[in-house]
């Protein structure tokens, strides 16, 4: 059985190619998955997303933005807690750019995900969406 790391690396790679199906293997079928921003309103995926089939949802958000990189910095694991360091830019439906740093928690058992809580630059964000 992979380790928790290892699932939250192939859920990440996953996130970063589209493949949503992986994604969507991986996690439980009550998984909470939250953008934590300091305004929820400053972009139309912030929120929280509660249950697998609230995902879809989730994903035709991001769909809507070109990412220009989403790259894997580092991650931290402590049994069922995994931290990832990414590395985001993206272009928004107007043509807008952001380039920042985010930082996920994750929370896993039984070799799925449980809970993600995504932490951003909101006013980066909010700024492509303004």
């Amino acid at each position: 059985m992979p380790s928790n790391a290892d699932i939250v690396k192939t859920v990440t790679e996953a996130l970063g190619r589209g493949d949503l199906l992986v994604v969507m293997g991986l996690v439980a079928k009550d998984v909470r998955w939250a953008v934590n921003a300091a305004d929820r309103d400053a972009a139309p995926w912030f929120g929280v997303y509660q249950g697998k089939r609230s995902l879809p949802d989730f994903f035709a958000e991001l769909a809507k933005l070109t990412f220009t990189d989403f790259t894997l910095k580092a991650l931290l694991a402590d049994g069922n807690l995994v931290m990832s360091w990414l590395h985001v830019a993206f272009t928004g439906p107007n043509g807008r750019s952001v380039d920042m740093e985010e930082v996920q928690i994750w929370q896993l058992a039984d070799g799925k995900v449980h809970s993600v809580d995504t932490l951003l630059d909101t006013a980066a964000v909010g700024a492509v969406f303004a």
